[in-house]
């Protein structure tokens, strides 16, 4: 049979053995003086080595398409074990050897083996072939979709598309996978570039943004206290003495500190206007308000235009015999005043009421009873000072 005078040939070889290699025991090369008396340390020889990278084969074996590293790795060991003993194979059960067959070699099924050989390497080299494809395609659209992502102008746009090209160019003509890896990390390490510069050009945006909003900021807390004073006296409006009244009314409650109100009023100012012009009563109501801010210079003073010629200063912490030695203070100095202007020099006097915090249920109540001492002081004479009592 073809088969056997194969094996003949093969045996009548006098090459050098082959040298054993892992999970094989060391064997003495036979001399080669008698191939013909040698034949059979050599076939053992053979078999060994055989059987030995069988055993490699299964021992490095890897997943592949329907079969697990596993199943190849005994798989492999059945063969071995089947060409250095005869033991049954794993295709045993599935083909009955002719008789025939069996006798000429010696009871190994050598086909069965060179099938078992050529599928399994055919398996994996359409496994291997697929998995570099498909990790060619996987870096190649993952640094693509990465350098699209990170793209944000044309200038980016254009240095990316250069080294997606060359890339995609590399994919192309099917270099070695080592190639690819290279050039796709130089492809990557140009996006990282990009990404410093768009996140440095990113901080100095926000660092910008961030001067331009606490710019911004202090405009908005200029206008907003802008819009809480009063045009021409500069002290606080109105609208800004209702929130602070309200503020230190709650807190007064709270705390248990004392709080006193003074509303004061400019005597006959409506003369000063009549006599002198409006130009020179807006003087006097500058005057008269520099002169409140002289004599309540604390950060916790609250001094307000009320209205007109009238105005009303908040006094935390302060009790009602401090608030009256101050309000007979301002008395004094409104008296000292002299206001200069084109056609002279004139003096004004002006009348305070004083309320104390008290028991007073709302602050409107509080403002209300320092309202009423001051238009007790303009009825016993004016140019005085008057409390309510709490």
């Amino acid at each position: 049979m073809r088969s056997k005078e194969t094996m003949t040939s093969f045996w009548n070889k006098t090459e050098s053995p082959i040298i054993p290699v892992e999970n094989t025991v060391d064997i003495v090369a036979p001399t080669h003086s008698d191939p013909k008396s040698n034949r059979p340390e050599l076939e053992k020889l053979a078999l060994d080595n055989l059987g030995a990278l069988l055993r490699i084969w299964g021992k490095h074996a890897f997943d592949l398409d329907g079969i697990d590293a596993k199943t190849i790795h005994h798989q492999c060991d059945q063969w071995a074990r089947h060409i250095l003993v005869v033991a049954p194979h794993p295709d045993s059960a599935e083909k009955t050897l002719d008789q025939a067959e069996l006798a000429a070699n010696s009871q190994r099924d050598w086909q069965g083996l060179r099938k078992f050989a050529t599928e399994l390497r055919h398996r994996e080299h359409t496994y291997v072939v697929r998995q570099f494809k498909d990790t060619r395609k996987m870096i190649g659209d993952f640094v693509q979709t990465l350098g699209k992502i990170l793209a944000e102008d044309q200038e980016e746009q254009a240095r990316v598309s250069i080294v997606l090209d060359h890339l995609r160019k590399t994919i192309e003509t099917n270099t070695p996978l080592e190639v690819l890896s290279r050039e796709a990390m130089q492809a990557i390490n140009v996006i990282s570039e990009i990404a410093e510069e768009r996140n440095q050009r990113h901080r100095h945006m926000f660092e910008d943004l961030t001067t331009r909003l606490q710019t911004l900021r202090g405009e908005l807390n200029a206008a907003r206290h802008e819009m809480e004073l009063d045009p021409l006296t500069r002290l606080f409006n109105r609208k800004a003495l209702n929130e602070q009244l309200g503020r230190v009314f709650e807190l007064s409650k709270l705390s248990g500190q004392p709080a006193c109100l003074l509303m004061l009023d400019a005597d006959h100012f409506k003369t000063v206007n009549d006599q002198f012009g409006h130009p020179v009563g807006d003087l006097v109501l500058k005057q008269l308000a520099d002169c409140c801010l002289y004599t309540f210079p604390r950060k916790s003073d609250f001094v307000a235009r009320y209205g007109g010629e009238e105005f009303v200063v908040v006094l935390q912490e302060t009790n009602q015999k401090t608030a009256l030695a101050l309000a007979e203070r301002l008395l004094q100095g409104i008296r000292a005043l002299r206001i200069a202007h084109d056609q002279g020099v004139l003096s004004i006097t002006i009348s305070i009421g004083v309320a104390d915090i008290g028991e007073y249920a709302s602050a409107s109540a509080w403002l209300q009873a320092a309202d009423d001492a001051l238009y007790q002081a303009k009825r016993n004479g004016r140019n005085r000072v008057e409390c309510r009592p709490a």
